[in-house]
């Protein structure tokens, strides 16, 4: 009698242990695709965060989501993406979730996915699986870009030499009926190009500022997620037609006896002009391509970026440096540069490898000054710089050591740090513009938070 209870409470035992070990089994397979499952969860949330950007459609982001569930190992995936903003027009849905909506705005982007673990113990009694769920919350970083374009008379230069629109007096006062300011020649495909690049942001999420720099920097249009207001400041930008330095008030503009048009001038080329410049012979008030003060000027706009987002700034130029002032208006203008004319530019030593300390007064020069200005923008700001050489004077090279100044200069304020994060491209005309600025679009980064 005795033994045979002994028998029954021992295949008690058994049963108990078996059933604890497969529900502790059927338990770890459960933790191990569930774990699994928030891996595929994440990247799917990343992915669907790559397709959110203008005009998209929710049919691209569940496609994304649940491609990724799958390539994750996930079978028979379920997938819902969240977002905040819908598309005008589209009616109240599941895909609407009112956590998503920060202030300021935010690319948020929430992928909720369920699946089925597969189970090796409760078959036995009737249970062949369990259901998993896991959620992620992907961001597409909002952008901060400032724009920091060159609006120096040179922006006209594709206009034949003998051209009335060679004078940025005349053409930027030319109008194409398209709500473009001004027919100047590749400054018009610079404005274009710049439009493009805007249009392929995402507002209200993003946002961009414009600055220009010719003798100087200005703030045309500070942080704005209007993208209208945005696209009209960009399309009324012209060309600097100099400054009333005369007697009478009028620019320095260079005309031939015939009346034709050929840039500003200097008094280093027509010795009537001398008396005018009280500097005169230091070449720095004739200058137009003030860099440092560009960049400078940009990066300083990033002291009002949002915290979060990724801090840019574009640099387009068709030059090199030849302008530098202090915060007093002072030139950075040594006299040992002031016999240059245009091979290096005025203001610049010309000499690529050798670059000079502020503390260095006699000798710190336009270039250093705007290596400077990039220092500021990636060390100081921490701001990612993407740079534009626009045609051949980036690629003309120096008198003095045989490099090209400007493009030097412009692979190296791409990527001050040596780590390959910005991007510096060539664009040897303006037909190439757009597609250069669609690069840079391409390259703005994704996070991923939970």
């Amino acid at each position: 009698m005795v033994r045979g209870q002994v028998l029954v409470v021992v295949a008690l035992a058994i049963v108990m242990i078996v059933a604890i070990v497969g529900l502790a089994l059927d338990v770890g397979i459960m933790f191990i695709e569930n774990a699994r499952l928030r891996r595929a969860v994440d990247s799917a949330a990343l992915a669907a965060a790559l397709q959110y950007r203008a005009n998209y459609n929710f049919s691209d982001l569940d496609r994304s989501a649940i491609e990724f569930l799958r390539l994750n190992g996930i079978i028979d995936p379920n997938a819902l993406v969240q977002v905040c903003m819908e598309n005008p027009g589209d009616p109240p849905s599941s895909h609407h979730n009112d956590e998503l909506c920060t202030d300021p705005a935010r690319k948020l982007v929430r992928v909720v996915a369920t699946g089925t673990a597969h189970l090796a113990f409760l078959p036995v009694v009737g249970i062949d699986s369990a259901p998993i769920a896991a959620e992620a919350t992907s961001e597409t970083a909002s952008v901060d870009v400032v724009l920091a374009i060159d609006r120096s008379d040179s922006m006209t230069w594709t206009a034949n030499p003998g051209s009335e629109m060679r004078d940025p007096s005349v053409c930027n006062y030319e109008t194409s009926g398209d709500g473009y300011l001004g027919d100047c020649h590749p400054f018009d495909e610079v404005k274009r190009a710049a439009v493009g690049f805007v249009e392929q942001l995402y507002f209200p999420y993003d946002r961009v500022a414009v600055v220009t720099f010719d003798k100087d920097a200005h703030i045309i249009i500070d942080f704005s997620n209007n993208q209208g207001d945005i696209v009209d400041t960009i399309k009324g930008l012209t060309v600097y037609e100099g400054e009333g330095i005369y007697p009478n008030g009028n620019p320095s503009r260079w005309y031939d006896p015939l009346g034709v048009y050929y840039g500003l001038d200097c008094p280093q080329t027509d010795e009537a002009l001398q008396a005018d410049y009280p500097d005169y012979p230091s070449p720095a008030p004739c200058t137009t391509t003030n860099i440092g003060a560009g960049l400078y000027t940009a990066g300083g706009r990033l002291a009002s970026a949002r915290q979060g987002a990724l801090w840019v700034v574009i640099l387009l130029t068709d030059g090199v440096a030849n302008a530098g002032y202090d915060d007093e208006g002072q030139y950075f203008c040594p006299d040992s540069t002031w016999d240059y004319t245009d091979v290096p530019p005025k203001c610049n030593d010309g000499r690529s490898a050798i670059r000079h300390t502020l503390a260095e007064t006699a000798l710190y020069d336009a270039e250093d000054y705007a290596y400077d200005a990039a220092d500021f923008v990636y060390y100081g700001q921490n701001a990612l710089l993407f740079t534009i050489g626009l045609g051949d004077k980036v690629r003309t090279a120096s008198s003095v050591d045989g490099t090209y100044l400007g493009e030097l200069f412009l692979q190296y304020a791409a990527d001050p740090g040596g780590l390959g994060e910005g991007l510096y491209t060539f664009a040897p005309n303006e037909t190439e513009l757009r597609e250069v600025f669609r690069r840079i679009a391409e390259n703005i980064a994704t996070r991923l938070s939970h």
